[in-house]
């Protein structure tokens, strides 16, 4: 299976802890021989270079399309109108949505239309719940 991993930057100091937050998630989802597209790393090789919004969501909506779930990765409380919107073209997709948020985050808007939503206190509480839930709404498909 494979999985479009999305995301939001909230500072500068936060993107290098998210980027190492997003490695670790795709890390879990490899051990259990899942792929994942994250776009700051498949696209922009973790690096600072300015796409415009409007091409960058074309490549985001590419990759969900090719994939199989989408996982929104929350780590902050601030509204974000991209993963919102990143969010419903995965359920006009028909793709599975999952929500994992760091303990003490939200996102209400992803909350009202994902169809599994997992909080975590660390790496390990992510990894037990995602791998119970892969394990049994994929089973069928794999």
């Amino acid at each position: 299976m494979k999985f479009c991993i999305i995301y939001k930057y909230t500072t500068t100091k936060n993107k290098y802890q998210l980027e190492k937050d997003l490695e670790q998630l795709s890390s879990i989802l490899s051990d259990m021989d899942h792929d994942s597209f994250i776009f700051d790393r498949d696209i922009k090789n973790w690096q600072n270079i300015e796409i415009p919004r409007e091409e960058s969501s074309k490549m985001v909506f590419s990759a969900m399309a090719e994939c199989d779930g989408v996982i929104a990765y929350v780590n902050h409380s601030e509204l974000s109108e991209g993963m919102a919107m990143e969010a419903g073209y995965a359920k006009a997709l028909n793709k599975k949505l999952i929500m994992v948020v760091k303990e003490g985050a939200s996102s209400p808007r992803i909350r009202s239309v994902c169809d599994l939503y997992i909080e975590f206190e660390d790496v390990g509480d992510l990894e037990s719940s995602l791998s119970d839930y892969l394990n049994s709404a994929f089973a069928v498909s794999q």
